[in-house]
């Protein structure tokens, strides 16, 4: 009587659970997707729509920002000397970005404005001309060091529209990768006695 029970049970129980989905329980050691503090993110592909057009752009590119840092960090760049010279300029907000070719003058070894944007007809326009100005708090806390050139990229700014930006002096880049030496882990290196 009592195995008969017991088989009761069983199969009353096993009909009850095979209705509800047991999920697994949440992983707290993986971030979530977004961060609900974060400031909304602005497409910058409409703001930026009518000036593409006119403008000579850089392969349109989610990550065509990406790309120039990389490339200037990994192979380094000469000395930019004096005078006005050749440029790639990145805006990026988000997960938007827009590469154009364009111009600047450096003086002393530093970055003069303006910033000269080209467009498929070869001519030039300043950037201002086409809505893109510096945040002027972005520049007052950066000071001297905007105007800055290391690696042959400018310094990181901002545009009043809260985009972000940095220019590429393509033209100083090194054909090959940088001969730094990486320096191996402090195990490695430092060996006990």
């Amino acid at each position: 009587m009592k195995s008969y029970f017991f088989i009761i049970a069983w199969m009353t129980l096993s009909f009850f659970a095979q209705g509800q989905d047991v999920k697994p329980a949440a992983d707290t050691t993986v971030k979530p997707l977004a961060d609900t503090l974060a400031k909304p993110v602005v497409d910058t592909a409409a703001l930026a729509k009518h000036t593409a057009d006119s403008l000579a752009a850089v392969k349109a590119s989610q990550n065509c920002y990406t790309k120039w840092y990389d490339f200037m960090r990994t192979h380094g760049a000469k000395p930019v000397p004096d005078g006005m010279q050749k440029v790639v300029i990145t805006f990026k907000s988000g997960e938007s970005c827009h590469c154009f070719m364009g111009k600047i003058e450096i003086v002393g070894g530093k970055i003069k404005p303006p910033l000269y944007v080209q467009e498929e007809n070869g001519d030039y326009k300043t950037s201002t001309e086409l809505g893109k100005k510096l945040d002027p708090e972005f520049v007052t806390s950066i000071g001297a060091d905007l105007w800055k050139i290391s690696d042959g990229m400018s310094a990181l700014f901002r545009t009043t529209d809260q985009e972000y930006g940095r220019i590429f002096f393509y033209e100083f880049a090194n054909k090959g990768k940088s001969t730094k030496k990486v320096a191996p882990s402090p195990e490695e290196l430092i060996k006990p006695d």
